[in-house]
């Protein structure tokens, strides 16, 4: 097997860990989309399998394009501190993110974990915007995600329309680390930009467009483009929190100039439980 560029291996994290490095949505108006918000000033764990079917194109003459991993177990945990904890002016909303990945011929390891603390600097009737810093931590292995430190900024920005029914917005990332093992320079991973857009339907249930995180490649100039649904159900238990629980699939819709793999088929499903105020 040929050996991987550095750029390829940035490029086939950025693909496979799109699935599990963006959550989603919400507002506050409702159970429904309140915990779906990744802003949400409340306390949630979720967990969600993911599995994975890959595009073999030619992505040059004679180079079949790499597949990502098998599947991947992926966790989340909230925690959010009030204004005024730490001196912060602005509530904050922490984030830790992990997952377990199996890869091709059956090995599995811990790939690349996220921290991300939004400050909520502005709020109005409808929304809000959040920003601070990410980082992640490195993989186990290259093969299952980058083996470096990155360091970088997330924000997010989250409206409400139609009396709440509707939650959209956006969430955007960007991280740097040193992927260039000649010399000491930090480059841009690929950027990432997560659509949002939840609408609530009735009884609980709602639709959205899932983890479709789009990502574009800084040195190579080209996009990958997702496309998803997601059909969820949120439950209100007697100790006042909320279960979600979703499936969803997705595919890739622009992939032909992308370098690493890219996903033709992706099935998700998740639950995760809100805590009560």
């Amino acid at each position: 097997m040929a050996a991987q560029t550095d750029s390829e291996d940035q490029q086939r994290e950025a693909t496979s860990n799109q699935e599990t490095e963006y959550t989603e949505e919400g507002a506050e108006t409702t159970d429904e989309v309140n915990t779906n918000d990744p802003t949400a000033a409340a306390i949630s764990v979720s967990f969600g399998w993911e599995f994975f079917d890959w595009h073999e194109d030619e992505i040059a003459p004679g180079q079949t394009r790499p597949a990502g991993n098998d599947n991947n177990f992926n966790s989340r945990i909230v925690i959010p501190m009030a204004a005024g904890t730490l001196g912060s002016p602005w509530p904050i909303i922490n984030r830790f993110s992990f997952a377990n990945v199996r890869a091709a011929g059956g090995t599995s390891g811990s790939g690349n974990a996220e921290f991300i603390s939004l400050f909520i600097p502005k709020t109005w009737a409808t929304g809000k915007i959040g920003i601070g810093p990410a980082l992640n931590l490195p993989a186990d292995e290259k093969q299952f995600g980058a083996n470096v430190w990155r360091y970088g900024l997330a924000g997010v920005v989250l409206e409400n329309s139609l009396e709440g029914r509707l939650m959209w917005g956006v969430l955007v990332r960007q991280v740097w680390g040193k992927t260039d093992p000649n010399s000491n320079k930090a480059l841009a991973s690929p950027f990432a930009l997560q659509p949002i857009a939840v609408y609530q339907l009735s009884d609980g249930w709602y639709l959205s467009n899932g983890e479709s995180a789009i990502a574009y490649n800084w040195q190579k100039n080209n996009w990958l483009v997702p496309l998803g649904i997601r059909l969820g159900k949120t439950i209100k238990d007697k100790k006042g929190g909320t279960w979600n629980m979703y499936g969803e699939y997705r595919t890739n819709v622009i992939y032909k100039n992308w370098q690493g793999a890219a996903a033709k088929n992706i099935v998700r499903i998740s639950a995760s439980y809100t805590f009560s105020n």
